[in-house]
């Protein structure tokens, strides 16, 4: 008992009365969770507890559902709801779980748009702004300047898109208008910033080689591109980088460096642990006399292999022998001296020996 002579158990049982049958009243466009009470052929009964009252969810609602959703309902499991009309002739709450799963997908939606986590969606059409793409049972938009293209695409490439899966990030929701943003751009960035961070001088990656050019070959290594520079490509002299790889090739690279700043990175082919480079000059020292083979001829040189693919070049300038590199045919034989070897750069410097063997 209180001090004012008030009956403790007294008043402890007021507010029991009082939370048991207090209740919010229902309003329209509210989601709320709700829990199974029976399921029928042409309706769902439901409780809700925020409004201690029973609501029906009516057959022209299931009729929207997947028969998947709708064979996952269960009686005792809770599900999302939205009111729509507080009473009918019954004085049940008329809710649908059609909207109320719509709206589950809006705050997943609000919830990647908080985080900035990357989501994957499919492209279901596309229009002259962008593409639509499937969020959960929402439909979202990416406009053509947040498509990871570098140029405007084309209606054809964007039509070409349609069931294509996008790595997406959300950058607007808006419930009352109806309004989800996403874009592949932003996700392209953010992932490549990922990548940058983790990659380190030394290791060797997988990738794809997603283009070729005159300097070398840009390979894709899962979000951000690097750059094989020609010399980079293999131990022995390349005239193009075609000679040696074409577009979709899967290779491993050894990682020379990496500029996060400008979102540059060096990758090699040629100084992977595997390669044979380090056997071959592990053997030579400057001085040594070898046989080679010729390879190639070029005005500033003659390329010449001494070991498992591995090159060296016999500069033009060379004058110490009364010969010129030009008379050296491919694929003959030569006797050559080691005249230094660039460790770093993976270069041998050769000369033909006097007198020029016969």
């Amino acid at each position: 008992m209180y001090e004012d002579g008030t009956d403790l158990k007294q008043d402890s049982f007021a507010e029991w009365i009082e939370s048991s049958y207090a209740y919010t009243s229902p309003r329209r466009g509210e989601v709320l969770k709700a829990a199974i009470l029976a399921i029928d052929e042409d309706q769902v009964l439901v409780h809700l507890p925020q409004t201690k009252r029973d609501g029906v969810v009516p057959s022209r609602d299931l009729d929207l559902l997947d028969d998947a959703v709708r064979a996952d309902l269960n009686v005792g499991e809770d599900v999302p709801v939205r009111i729509m009309r507080d009473s009918d002739r019954n004085g049940y709450v008329v809710v649908s779980i059609n909207l109320g799963l719509k709206y589950r997908d809006w705050l997943r939606a609000e919830e990647a748009l908080e985080t900035g986590k990357t989501i994957e969606a499919e492209v279901a059409d596309s229009n002259r702004g962008g593409v639509v793409v499937s969020f959960g049972r929402l439909r979202g938009f990416v406009p053509n300047s947040h498509l990871a293209r570098r140029y405007r695409p084309t209606p054809e490439q964007k039509a070409a898109m349609v069931g294509q899966t996008l790595t997406l990030v959300v950058i607007e929701v808006n419930q009352r208008r109806r309004r989800l943003v996403l874009s592949e751009r932003k996700a392209s960035q953010a992932r490549r910033a990922e990548l940058l961070a983790g990659l380190q001088d030394g290791e060797v990656r997988t990738g794809v080689v997603r283009n070729l050019v005159d300097f070398g070959a840009f390979v894709d290594l899962g979000g951000v591109d690097g750059l094989i520079h020609i010399s980079e490509l293999d131990c022995h002299y390349v005239e193009h980088p075609s000679d040696v790889l074409s577009v979709g090739d899967e290779v491993q690279v050894l990682v020379l460096s990496v500029d996060r700043k400008r979102e540059r990175i060096a990758l090699s082919r040629k100084r992977l642990p595997s390669s044979p480079w380090d056997r071959v000059v592990a053997e030579l020292e400057e001085g040594d006399v070898v046989k080679g083979t010729v390879t190639s001829v070029k005005p500033f040189g003659a390329f010449v292999e001494i070991g498992e693919g591995v090159e060296g070049l016999v500069c033009a300038s060379d004058t110490r022998v009364d010969f010129s590199v030009s008379e050296l045919d491919p694929g003959s034989p030569v006797t050559v001296r080691v005249l230094d070897i660039e460790e770093e750069q993976e270069q041998v410097a050769l000369e033909i020996p006097e007198p020029l063997p016969a």
